[in-house]
């Protein structure tokens, strides 16, 4: 024989379900905050290797060859890369300043678009790194 009859009502359950609720939305929040994280970083660090690769093609370029001429900004051909389940295109924009001499300096801009930085929002990703070439 059962001499405690105690148990929880209906509307402790649903009390209970709804603070359940309440946290899971919660954590649902978090995991989503961190994959796009987690994408970003993913873009950018693929961004910097297109950039790097693009300077060390530069640097290896001979200095006397037309390459290397002053340019105020060209854009390249643009690299697409999967990731995951979607392609992102990633835009190289070569700029050359003479700075006299044998100097000349040399950046790349590597553009991208996710979510809702694009280029029509005028906010678009972009990594830059230059670098100076001299005449050997």
């Amino acid at each position: 024989m059962l001499l405690n009859k105690k148990g929880m009502t209906l509307i402790e359950v649903m009390i209970a379900l709804v603070i359940l609720l309440i946290v899971m939305l919660a954590l649902m929040q978090t995991v989503t905050l961190g994959i796009n994280s987690n994408v970003s970083n993913l873009l950018r660090d693929e961004a910097t290797k297109i950039a790097e690769l693009r300077i060390t093609e530069l640097r290896n370029t001979l200095f006397t060859v037309g390459a290397l001429a002053a340019t105020a900004g060209t854009d390249e051909a643009a690299v697409q890369r999967q990731f995951r389940n979607f392609a992102v295109n990633f835009t190289p924009r070569r700029t050359i300043t003479d700075l006299g001499g044998d100097d000349k300096r040399v950046d790349i801009a590597i553009t991208w678009e996710w979510r809702n930085r694009t280029v029509a929002t005028g906010n678009p990703y972009t990594y830059t790194v230059s670098t100076i070439v001299r005449r050997p």
